[in-house]
């Protein structure tokens, strides 16, 4: 099978999404699938090459020739609505490549809608990986609001937009959601990579149209390999046992409710905060709390192993929570907040615990109680492993094969 995937960014920017296009692209093609990845080009990133074995091509958008779009040139999503400039590039890309699939992660599939046909051409499948579906700040949260928004309406998400891109362009972001409703017909499938991704995109779907398939994400494969070959981190205490957290540090992580549960803890163990900084970074002053930024992913994988519990107490609707399993790889308890898709990857009372978001109280209970009991932790870190293994690659992917399949099967003539 001839694939293309479809992705706003790619190497070298690496988050999530563009990690999990990474690891299905080297899992497709060790199956023996041909792959080719078709991302927005920036910056002087050659228009093609090949990495990790897995052939890249970069594309430009006449969205991206506006001066002041991007607030971030290294970034330049693409829009809600086909832009001609990627439509044009992406017909060429097709006429070249001739795959069997277009495999869709974010708003690019936008630029394909209009290159579609339900019977000629590739089949198209989309993963939701966010709430981008509907949802203009791609989060399905409206700003200092607790919980989950009530869902898409134009004058709710043309109130809320402006707060991230401004007025100009949240107004237009939010025109091209509504406007392109019908476009989305023009997908064969629908895969959501979480309970609550699937349940926070179905509205955003026309309807009659394709259904949602419930496809966990994936890991790559031998991340528990990686943990055990990658020497101690140097920033780590000097003892293990320490608590451990990995993301950004941002307050939608709930890292101010894990600084205040920590103050709150009968245990004052050391803290680990491993993370990316942001511009809403709590200001932290604690010698009970060690920070490292911007840590390399197999020294992450190593700091999993030396920690007591993981803690994962995002406040806002986690599409999935990807530090949740590489934890559990290594057999560490997880507590998390009992929200989105880490409902689906911490099974509460026996891989980890979920606690209410925002409640440190709650969190350092939760975190005081595991600590009182190693013989509880080592149950779940087991449990936890046997779980976070259907999430590998390995095991995976298979099942997005099997809708590939499933689509090009309805596509073909009687």
């Amino acid at each position: 099978m001839r694939i293309v995937q479809l992705t706003n960014f790619y190497h070298p920017v690496i988050g999530g999404l563009e990690q999990y296009v990474a690891t299905l692209s080297g899992e497709l093609s060790r199956l023996g699938h041909t792959v080719t990845v078709v991302t927005l080009g920036s910056g002087d990133l050659p228009a093609e090459e090949v990495i990790d074995g897995i052939r890249v091509i970069r594309i430009r958008s006449w969205t991206q020739r506006l001066s002041g779009f991007y607030a971030d040139d290294g970034r330049p999503f693409h829009p809600t609505a086909p832009d001609p400039g990627a439509v044009a590039a992406l017909r060429q890309v097709l006429e070249r490549e001739r795959p069997d699939v277009v495999h869709s992660h974010n708003w690019l599939q936008y630029s394909f809608f209009p290159l579609y046909h339900p019977r000629r051409g590739p089949a198209h499948v989309v993963t939701l990986h966010d709430y981008g579906l509907g949802c203009a700040r791609t989060t399905l949260q409206r700003p200092g609001q607790a919980g989950q928004c009530a869902g898409p309406r134009l004058d709710r998400c043309l109130s809320c937009a402006p707060g991230q891109y401004g007025v100009v362009k949240g107004a237009a972001i939010t025109a091209g959601l509504f406007a392109g409703r019908a476009l989305r017909r023009r997908a064969d499938r629908y895969i959501a990579v979480s309970t609550a991704l699937a349940e926070g995109n179905r509205q955003s779907i026309p309807s009659p149209g394709a259904g949602i398939t419930l496809l966990p994400t994936l890991v790559p494969n031998g991340l528990e390999a990686l943990a055990d070959a990658t020497a101690r981190p140097g920033f780590l205490p000097p003892e293990d046992g320490y608590l451990m957290f990995a993301g950004a540090l941002g307050p939608h992580k709930g890292v101010d409710v894990l600084l205040e549960a920590r103050r709150r803890m009968r245990h004052q163990i050391q803290l680990v905060l491993a993370g990316t900084p942001r511009e809403d970074t709590p200001a932290i002053d604690d010698d009970g709390v060690t920070v490292a930024l911007n840590v390399p992913h197999a020294q992450v994988m190593a700091a999993w192993k030396g920690c007591s519990v993981a803690v994962v107490p995002s406040v806002w609707n986690e599409p999935l929570g990807l530090v949740a399993i590489e934890a559990m790889l290594v057999r560490r308890p997880v507590v998390a907040s009992d929200v989105g898709g880490l409902r689906d990857t911490v099974e509460h009372g026996r891989t980890g615990l979920r606690v209410p978001p925002g409640d440190p109280g709650a969190l350092a209970a939760a975190l005081d109680g595991l600590l009182d009991d190693p013989a509880r932790r080592q149950r779940m870190g087991e449990a936890g492993r046997a779980r976070a293994l259907r999430f590998e690659a390995a095991t995976s992917a298979p099942g997005v094969v099997a809708v590939f399949e499933d689509a090009l099967r309805d596509r073909a003539p009687a």
